[in-house]
């Protein structure tokens, strides 16, 4: 495991619609400059608990604490300010605006706060230059194909210049080789400092790329550990990966 100060800290956390419960005393914590993957199966949790974290829906209980301050009540807007941006599984462009106007709009409201169209520019412009997008920044993105328009996803959040990305399922879709790009990409963030929780449910992806993997069931966290205790563990077989995984893995 590995050592530093933690970035986040999720105690207890839980969430509940009226009477049902998505969360139920979740704690786990994101230590500086690593990779947390979250794993689990359909309903378990995960989108829910990114939710939480980027404040996009309210906590039922327990207490988020990023950098040292409680966030529970904290706005998103807030949380973009702080360091702490994300994609979402649905990939949705500004319609009307190029590659590098939907860029940009990260750029203006994240912990750049960009005070100038040109200094929202060279944010968007950098952010694209990282994950490979500068030679089509002037595309409308419904043009791209689904692994560009992925990236144009972490793109936006990356203008942002977070210390924490949030990162919903931005490998589902890809082929083998938009798979292995993307998981480079990734790693490249992390190379240059960026703290990052990663859903996924491709196996290869959260499993080459994470330091650390947080396992919910049923909205609770039944295990955690690095992938290689975690493909091992009975409870995370018999939940989500199936024997065969497991197996093949062993061989």
């Amino acid at each position: 495991m590995m050592q530093g100060p933690a970035i986040l800290e999720a105690k207890n956390v839980a969430k509940s619609y009226g009477g049902l419960k998505v969360l139920t005393d979740v704690n786990f914590h994101v230590t500086q400059g690593e990779i947390v993957g979250i794993i689990g199966p359909n309903g378990a949790g995960k989108t829910t608990l990114m939710n939480l974290i980027s404040r996009l829906t309210s906590i039922t209980g327990g207490v988020l604490v990023y950098k040292g301050e409680t966030i529970n009540d904290k706005k998103p807007y807030e949380m973009s300010k702080m360091g702490i941006s994300r994609t979402f599984q649905v990939v949705k462009p500004f319609g009307g605006l190029s590659v590098l106007e939907n860029v940009m709009v990260g750029a203006f409201y994240g912990k750049r706060g960009a005070k100038s169209k040109q200094e929202a520019i060279a944010a968007a412009e950098e952010a694209l230059d990282i994950v490979g997008l500068g030679n089509v920044k002037d595309r409308d993105p419904r043009t791209l194909p689904l692994a560009q328009r992925k990236k144009l996803e972490v793109a936006r959040a990356l203008a942002m210049d977070p210390d924490l990305l949030l990162l919903d399922e931005v490998m589902a879709g890809l082929d083998a080789r938009e798979l292995d790009d993307m998981m480079a990409e990734i790693m490249k963030l992390k190379a240059k400092g960026i703290t990052l929780i990663v859903i996924e449910h491709v196996m290869k992806a959260i499993m080459g790329i994470s330091d650390r993997i947080v396992v919910l069931h049923l909205g609770r966290k039944i295990f955690e550990g690095n992938p290689h205790e975690v493909v091992r563990e009975p409870a995370v077989i018999e939940a989500y990966l199936g024997s065969k995984y497991a197996r093949n893995k062993e061989s």
